[in-house]
């Protein structure tokens, strides 16, 4: 009896387990306007490379000659290599990209914007990292 419930027990921890990371993965659609997207061209200031999304931080200048700094989430690491895209041998921070991009609904704060990337120019190669 007591066997039983240990493994009834066991059994439906793994199942809480499993569903966790589904309940706090959120839909890009819950942050971000993916009915639009425009590009924006930046200089790339720090890239973060975790699990399950990373960051990419990018300084874009308006045409006010003003720099605006841009928050941009994008595919896991593993996502990204799936796509093509060699994070650590193609892209280098100070260097300029292009972005396409669908903004955030609500920006983190009034010096930062946020962005969902869509894909990424490298030396005149659009990487698609998904279509929304």
């Amino acid at each position: 009896m007591i066997k039983q419930f240990v493994i009834a027990s066991a059994a439906a921890l793994a199942l809480l387990m499993i569903g966790a990371p589904a309940r706090a993965h959120h839909s890009a659609n819950a942050e971000f306007d993916t009915q639009k997207q425009f590009t924006i061209t930046g200089v790339l200031t720090k890239i973060e490379n975790v699990n399950p999304h990373s960051w990419w931080y990018v300084d874009v200048k308006g045409p006010d000659g003003k720099t605006q700094s841009w928050m941009l989430e994008s595919l896991s690491p593993r996502g990204l290599i799936l796509k093509g895209l060699k994070v650590k041998t193609e892209l280098h921070l100070g260097d300029t990209y292009s972005f396409r991009i669908s903004p955030a609904l609500k920006d983190p704060d009034p010096k930062t914007k946020l962005g969902f990337m869509r894909s990424i120019t490298v030396n005149g190669k659009e990487y698609v990292v998904i279509e929304l």
